[in-house]
């Protein structure tokens, strides 16, 4: 999970939210590997210990973005704390750790946000943001397609739905980066450098074109070698059989 969390598109810059988001991913999985390596006494207290911490670095990342965004920017830290709270108890839900089997009375969601609707809010709220496609709202988009990228499911964890998650990974995709998620296209190239030196400016040539008669005469020409060789093996050939035998007598 933590080398998830720092994975991104080259030349992919993170804001604020974004870095808060791979930052608490990254926070997730370590705490969550020390609780399960620090043998805890309990499935209870491992889950207490990994809740308490992952709810102050949230509240401690809230305060954060308050003071250093703009007013601008309070749907997208409300949503991007959303995010983190229902992405870290699905993984926690499904991951094998220490804490797993208690970890449903410790929900982040519930106890943000009194509420257990994740697995359908959220792809609520990545439709609302496909249907409008507001500029403002491409970083929050970027952190929903991070989500399914990890693996979140929601409702559709279990269910036959892999193309419903890939089409919304390739249409939020498509909306943050402006471009399409895959190299089907003519104009996308994996390596530009590779095509600096193509020859593209020379314009092609044919070869000359032989004429029916000219290939009759070509033919002709070779059959008449043919015939010739066959010629003078079949004369030389009495010729060849008493030098062999003048030299087996020597």
């Amino acid at each position: 999970m933590a080398n998830l969390a720092r994975s991104r598109p080259d030349g992919d810059e993170d804001d604020l939210v974004t870095e808060q988001f791979r930052g608490f991913l990254d926070e997730l999985e370590k705490v969550r590997a020390r609780v399960s390596a620090g043998g805890a006494a309990s499935a209870e207290a491992a889950a207490q210990e990994l809740s308490r911490h992952m709810l102050s670095l949230l509240e401690i990342q809230t305060l954060q973005a308050r003071r250093d965004s703009t007013r601008f920017d309070a749907e997208n830290l409300a949503d991007a704390r959303y995010l983190k709270a229902v992405l870290a108890d699905e993984i926690l839900l499904n991951a094998d750790w220490a804490g797993r089997e208690r970890w449903t009375a410790y929900l982040l969601e519930s106890t943000l946000f009194r509420s257990n609707v994740a697995g359908d809010l959220v792809f609520q709220r990545i439709e609302q943001l496909l249907s409008g496609r507001e500029p403002s709202r491409r970083s929050i988009a970027r952190l929903y397609l991070f989500a399914l990228a990890v693996g979140f499911q929601g409702r559709y964890r279990g269910a036959d739905a892999a193309q419903r998650l890939r089409g919304y990974r390739e249409e939020l995709y498509e909306f943050v980066y402006q471009r399409r998620a895959d190299l089907g296209g003519r104009d996308r190239v994996l390596a530009p450098a590779a095509y600096s030196n193509i020859l593209s400016h020379v314009a092609p040539r044919k070869l000359p074109t032989v004429s029916r008669w000219t290939f009759i005469f070509l033919l002709g020409m070779v059959s008449l070698l043919a015939v010739s060789e066959i010629a003078w093996l079949w004369q030389s050939w009495p010729v060849r059989q008493a030098l062999h035998a003048d030299a087996a007598q020597d």
